[in-house]
Protein backbone atom coordinates (compact mmCIF):
# COMPACT_ATOMS: atom_id res chain seq x y z
CA UNK A 1 0.00 0.00 0.00
CA UNK A 2 2.02 3.02 -1.25
CA UNK A 3 0.47 6.64 0.22
CA UNK A 4 2.10 9.89 -0.71
CA UNK A 5 3.89 11.47 1.75
CA UNK A 6 4.44 15.50 1.33
CA UNK A 7 7.52 16.21 2.33
CA UNK A 8 8.22 19.78 3.81
CA UNK A 9 11.15 21.49 4.49
CA UNK A 10 11.73 23.63 7.60
CA UNK A 11 10.58 26.90 5.43
CA UNK A 12 7.41 25.34 4.59
CA UNK A 13 6.57 24.26 7.56
CA UNK A 14 7.25 27.96 8.78
CA UNK A 15 4.76 29.61 6.06
CA UNK A 16 2.24 26.91 6.52
CA UNK A 17 2.10 27.79 10.40
CA UNK A 18 2.43 31.59 9.65
CA UNK A 19 -0.44 31.45 7.01
CA UNK A 20 -2.35 29.24 9.70
CA UNK A 21 -2.21 31.90 12.20
CA UNK A 22 -2.86 34.32 9.48
CA UNK A 23 -5.85 32.68 9.14
CA UNK A 24 -7.52 32.58 12.43
CA UNK A 25 -6.71 36.05 12.80
CA UNK A 26 -8.09 37.61 9.74
CA UNK A 27 -11.43 35.33 10.33
CA UNK A 28 -11.95 36.75 13.97
CA UNK A 29 -11.66 40.21 12.37
CA UNK A 30 -13.44 39.70 9.94
CA UNK A 31 -16.27 38.36 11.88
CA UNK A 32 -16.14 40.77 14.39
CA UNK A 33 -15.75 43.51 11.40
CA UNK A 34 -18.80 41.91 9.14
CA UNK A 35 -21.19 41.60 11.97
CA UNK A 36 -20.97 45.23 13.23
CA UNK A 37 -21.21 46.54 9.85
CA UNK A 38 -24.31 43.95 9.55
CA UNK A 39 -25.72 45.91 12.71
CA UNK A 40 -24.43 49.16 11.43
CA UNK A 41 -26.64 48.43 8.27
CA UNK A 42 -29.72 47.16 10.38
CA UNK A 43 -29.98 50.06 12.57
CA UNK A 44 -29.39 53.03 9.54
CA UNK A 45 -32.34 51.32 7.49
CA UNK A 46 -34.75 51.60 10.59
CA UNK A 47 -36.25 48.55 10.50
CA UNK A 48 -38.21 47.25 13.26
CA UNK A 49 -37.84 43.39 13.64
CA UNK A 50 -40.20 43.49 17.33
CA UNK A 51 -42.40 44.73 14.61
CA UNK A 52 -41.90 42.76 11.61
CA UNK A 53 -41.33 39.19 13.56
CA UNK A 54 -44.29 39.93 16.02
CA UNK A 55 -47.47 37.57 16.31
CA UNK A 56 -50.10 39.29 14.66
CA UNK A 57 -53.32 40.06 16.72
CA UNK A 58 -56.14 39.41 15.72
CA UNK A 59 -59.52 39.93 17.67
CA UNK A 60 -61.17 36.24 18.06
CA UNK A 61 -64.57 36.23 19.76
CA UNK A 62 -64.31 32.85 22.20
CA UNK A 63 -61.24 34.09 24.07
CA UNK A 64 -61.33 37.76 24.08
CA UNK A 65 -63.71 40.49 24.86
CA UNK A 66 -64.35 43.55 22.51
CA UNK A 67 -64.65 46.97 23.95
CA UNK A 68 -65.30 48.59 21.06
CA UNK A 69 -66.82 48.68 17.61
CA UNK A 70 -66.11 50.62 14.30
CA UNK A 71 -67.17 50.89 11.23
CA UNK A 72 -64.57 49.11 8.50
CA UNK A 73 -65.21 49.19 4.51
CA UNK A 74 -63.73 46.16 2.90
CA UNK A 75 -61.28 46.57 -0.48
CA UNK A 76 -63.92 46.30 -3.53
CA UNK A 77 -67.19 46.99 -1.44
CA UNK A 78 -69.70 50.09 -0.94
CA UNK A 79 -71.35 48.58 1.98
CA UNK A 80 -69.22 48.60 5.29
CA UNK A 81 -69.14 46.20 8.04
CA UNK A 82 -68.91 46.43 11.65
CA UNK A 83 -65.67 45.15 13.19
CA UNK A 84 -64.39 45.27 16.77
CA UNK A 85 -61.92 48.23 17.15
CA UNK A 86 -60.51 47.56 20.67
CA UNK A 87 -60.61 44.11 22.79
CA UNK A 88 -59.35 42.69 26.04
CA UNK A 89 -57.54 39.34 25.28
CA UNK A 90 -58.44 37.36 28.21
CA UNK A 91 -55.25 35.54 27.59
CA UNK A 92 -52.93 38.04 28.21
CA UNK A 93 -52.24 39.10 31.65
CA UNK A 94 -50.93 42.53 31.24
CA UNK A 95 -54.53 43.41 30.56
CA UNK A 96 -53.45 45.96 28.20
CA UNK A 97 -55.97 46.81 25.53
CA UNK A 98 -55.24 45.83 22.14
CA UNK A 99 -56.80 47.68 18.97
CA UNK A 100 -57.29 47.23 15.16
CA UNK A 101 -53.97 47.29 13.26
CA UNK A 102 -54.33 50.42 10.64
CA UNK A 103 -52.06 48.47 8.25
CA UNK A 104 -54.34 45.73 7.56
CA UNK A 105 -57.06 45.91 4.72
CA UNK A 106 -60.34 44.70 5.41
CA UNK A 107 -61.60 42.32 2.42
CA UNK A 108 -64.35 40.54 1.73
CA UNK A 109 -64.17 36.96 1.01
CA UNK A 110 -66.30 34.75 -1.59
CA UNK A 111 -67.52 32.98 1.16
CA UNK A 112 -69.34 36.34 2.68
CA UNK A 113 -66.82 36.70 5.31
CA UNK A 114 -64.86 38.97 6.41
CA UNK A 115 -60.76 38.75 6.15
CA UNK A 116 -57.51 41.31 7.37
CA UNK A 117 -55.00 41.04 4.62
CA UNK A 118 -52.09 42.95 5.57
CA UNK A 119 -50.55 45.54 3.09
CA UNK A 120 -47.57 45.20 1.19
CA UNK A 121 -44.71 45.86 3.05
CA UNK A 122 -41.77 48.70 2.33
CA UNK A 123 -38.85 46.56 1.20
CA UNK A 124 -36.24 47.60 3.65
CA UNK A 125 -36.45 43.99 4.81
CA UNK A 126 -35.72 42.61 1.56
CA UNK A 127 -32.55 45.25 1.39
CA UNK A 128 -31.29 43.97 4.35
CA UNK A 129 -31.14 40.62 3.59
CA UNK A 130 -29.84 41.54 0.37
CA UNK A 131 -26.73 43.78 1.94
CA UNK A 132 -26.52 40.74 4.39
CA UNK A 133 -25.74 38.10 1.48
CA UNK A 134 -23.05 40.93 0.32
CA UNK A 135 -21.63 41.54 2.89
CA UNK A 136 -20.98 37.35 3.40
CA UNK A 137 -20.09 37.02 0.18
CA UNK A 138 -17.34 39.70 0.12
CA UNK A 139 -16.15 38.77 3.65
CA UNK A 140 -15.57 35.08 1.89
CA UNK A 141 -14.08 36.27 -1.02
CA UNK A 142 -11.99 39.20 0.86
CA UNK A 143 -10.81 36.54 3.19
CA UNK A 144 -9.84 34.24 0.37
CA UNK A 145 -7.75 37.04 -1.86
CA UNK A 146 -6.08 37.85 1.28
CA UNK A 147 -4.78 34.60 2.49
CA UNK A 148 -3.74 34.18 -1.34
CA UNK A 149 -1.80 37.27 -1.25
CA UNK A 150 0.05 36.73 1.91
CA UNK A 151 0.71 33.25 1.09
CA UNK A 152 2.32 34.37 -2.19
CA UNK A 153 4.27 37.38 -0.27
CA UNK A 154 5.65 34.69 1.68
CA UNK A 155 6.68 32.53 -0.17
CA UNK A 156 8.32 34.77 -2.52
CA UNK A 157 11.41 35.11 -0.69
CA UNK A 158 11.92 31.50 -0.71
CA UNK A 159 11.66 31.19 -4.29
CA UNK A 160 14.44 33.49 -4.58
CA UNK A 161 16.77 31.69 -2.51
CA UNK A 162 15.60 28.91 -5.09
Amino acid sequence: MATDVVVQTPADQRIADQVRRYTVRLAVCLIIGVNALFLLVLWGSGVDLDQIFAERDFFDPIRDICLRMAWYKPVGEREPVRLCKEWINLGDPSGRVHTFNKDLQVVKGTDGKVYAMEGAGDGRLIAVVIVVVLLVAGGIWLQRHLITRYRDRLSAPADKRA
